[in-house]
């Protein structure tokens, strides 16, 4: 009973299987769908070092100067603390007191949406009665893909004046127009400030005080909205525009009257143009520098983003090579010819005007004279580099993985059919990581690297299930069937038991969860994408027709047994001959030596034969993809002309 039982279930998986081989245009449709797919998703995928990591805590920072930690603690701490107390999702709260400063730490349980949480704390923060001259709480989150990925420094002058306004005024707003770059933040160098230094005695002898100087400088300095006027069909906004446009008005505004004479501010002290107090100084080769961080959006490629502020900054290669030409003198411009007439004349000046214009727009060709700018620091380097690492481990280990399934396998058409599923299986991946949100990082990447070799396991069950058919006298497409069917359950099941232990990474919390999940992931998707391949595609392949003939040169080499070599067999047999005292040993080493050019020669020419054979085997694998598939389709066009005739 048990053996009818293995025989109807396996007559079912057979069926179950068995429009594989009369479907191959869809397959190879559905084959070549999943790779489009893929590659399009690749081509969408962020490229971070490592995967999203976000803490759930949040820090309320209030400042409350010239108070002592005690009433700190009364005043701020313990009504934030009793306020944010009722926050969802919280898992604990715990505040720390300074001298003039009071921070309120919020622990959420993981997986909480933070953007939604600090709009619940904010509410509540709106809803605590503070105290007189407390300034405004801030919400403080830390999340380590905040960190900035580019650090730029500009030096090169004295006026550190200038290099801030430049760094502000040209650098920073020219870089945040970049798609991908959410902001940029300058540090360092001098912030202009106006300082108006007040005489006490003088204020005391017109009878004015601060208070008054105060009222009198905003009072004059204003630009507020002053609504519209409506004329005709025409509406007109109107503003108050009374803003200091320099020191000397400044200096000359009336700040009071005594005895019918006017006061004015130069009167009773003097407004001086100075700088903020410094609390960073940098510097580059020694000199003094203004310092531009840049930040990246979240979803963007941290190496696309940087590669287009490189761009914007430097200039690219051809903008930089022009620069070069052009300041050596040797760029090839064109002459202006006799025989052009005027309008040519002006017509070529323009092109190349404009040409010089495209070649020549980038920040460090229109920095002011002297300025120079470099980049210190970029993160998307040392990403880039781990990350080609990780592909090019991946890819030596597919390569090596291919190696030894040849040499157990020993033909390479059998193993250009396995091989097919590897890269397919990593391609088809990308399409869900996209859908999933996972990002191209160590983690995901080495996810990958982690299944390659697990990738082709089903397909070798597969294709030998089939090849044993074959040898048991089942034609091709029986073979195909039977094998599949034979096996399918088993690799399925094995399958199975790949995903129940990499699925549930997923549900892990805390970091563990958020660095492992992504590996996880990938490791699922490219699992069952091997086996959609192993139980479809490889027994389409190994079901065609489409063959070299008996005799040709493909089907030979196909066929030939490429890795014994006949030399290494004759050096054996001499080291083995018997040796009779040292002129004998002498003699074999001899004969071994005039082995020696032969066995480099065959080295070559079988080197030559397995690249010969992996060309025909690729040349089959065209065939079948392509008029295997298109034959049936041209059938059918026949059979519907034969029909309408």
């Amino acid at each position: 009973m048990s053996d009818e039982h293995e025989e109807e279930r396996t007559q079912e998986y057979s069926r179950a299987f068995a429009w594989t081989t009369r479907r191959p245009v869809a397959i190879a449709m559905v084959v070549a769908a999943v790779a489009v797919f893929g590659w399009v998703s690749y081509e969408r995928l962020p490229l971070n070092l490592m995967p999203d990591i976000s803490y759930p805590t949040l820090t309320v920072r209030t400042e409350y100067p010239g108070t002592a930690p005690e009433e700190v603690e009364n005043l701020i701490s313990r009504p934030a603390e009793q306020a944010l107390g009722v926050v969802g999702n919280l898992v604990g709260v715990s505040s720390v007191s300074r001298a003039g400063l009071s921070d309120v730490i919020l622990e959420f349980g993981w997986n909480t949406n933070m953007d939604q949480a600090i709009q619940t704390v904010r509410e509540n923060l709106d809803r605590v009665g503070l105290p007189e001259g407390v300034q405004k709480p801030l919400i403080l989150r830390y999340d380590p893909t905040l960190d900035p990925i580019m650090r730029i420094g500009l030096y090169g002058s004295d006026d550190m004046f200038a290099m801030r306004r430049v760094a502000e005024e040209e650098i920073k707003r020219t870089l945040e127009s970049l798609s991908g770059v959410a902001a940029a933040r300058v540090r360092g160098g001098l912030e202009e400030e106006i300082w108006v230094e007040l005489k006490e005695t003088q204020l005391a002898s017109v009878g004015l005080s601060i208070s008054d100087v105060n009222r009198r400088l905003q009072e004059e300095n204003v630009n507020l909205a002053g609504g519209n006027l409506i004329e005709g069909q025409t509406q007109y906004l109107v503003r108050t525009l009374n803003e200091f446009r320099g020191i000397e008005e400044m200096s000359d505004l009336v700040v009071g009257h005594k005895n019918g004479v006017d006061i004015k501010l130069r009167d009773v002290g003097r407004v001086v143009k100075t700088h903020k107090e410094r609390e960073i100084l940098t510097r580059v080769n020694g000199r003094e520098s203004v310092e531009i961080d840049i930040f990246k959006e979240a979803d963007a490629n941290i190496v696309a983003v940087a590669q287009k502020v490189r761009d914007r900054l430097s200039g690219t290669k051809e903008q930089q090579e022009y620069v070069a030409k052009l300041q050596a003198g040797t760029l090839d411009a064109q002459k202006d010819g006799k025989d052009l007439t005027a309008d040519q004349l002006r017509q070529a000046q323009a092109k190349r005007a404009m040409e010089r214009r495209q070649m020549t727009d980038f920040l460090a060709y229109s920095l002011p004279e002297g300025m120079q700018v470099d980049l210190l620091s970029d993160q998307s380097k040392f990403v880039q580099s781990a990350i080609d690492e990780v592909k090019d481990s991946a890819i030596i280990g597919g390569i090596l993985a291919l190696l030894i399934i040849y040499i157990f396998l020993e033909n390479i058409w059998h193993t250009l059919i396995v091989g097919v599923s590897l890269p397919l299986s990593v391609v088809a991946a990308f399409a869900p990581m996209n859908l999933f949100g996972v990002s191209l990082n160590i983690m995901s990447l080495g996810g990958l690297a982690l299944g390659i070799g697990m990738l082709v396991d089903d397909s070798i069950v597969v294709l030998e299930s089939i090849f044993r058919c074959r040898e048991q006298g089942d034609d091709m497409v029986t073979a195909a069937v039977r094998g599949t069917g034979e096996v399918g359950g088993a690799v399925l099941s094995s399958t199975l038991t790949t995903v129940a232990v990499f699925f549930p990474m997923v549900f892990v919390e805390g970091i563990a969860g958020q660095v492992f999940g992504d590996m996880a992931l990938v490791v699922v998707f490219s699992v069952m994408a091997s086996l959609a391949a192993a139980l479809y595609l490889v027994p389409m392949l190994a079901s065609r027709t489409i063959q070299y003939g008996e005799g040709s040169a493909g089907g030979a080499l196909l066929q030939a047994d490429i890795r014994k070599v006949r030399a290494v067999g004759r050096i054996r047999a001499e080291m083995a001959a018997p040796r009779q005292g040292v002129w004998g040993a002498a003699r074999v080493y001899r004969r071994c030596l005039k082995v020696f050019p032969s066995l480099v020669f065959e080295l070559l020419w079988r080197t030559l034969l397995i690249v010969a054979s992996i060309a025909c085997a690729v040349l089959k694998l065209v065939s079948i993809l392509v008029w295997g598939t298109l034959w049936p389709v041209l059938k059918g066009v026949e059979k519907i002309v034969r029909k309408r005739q």
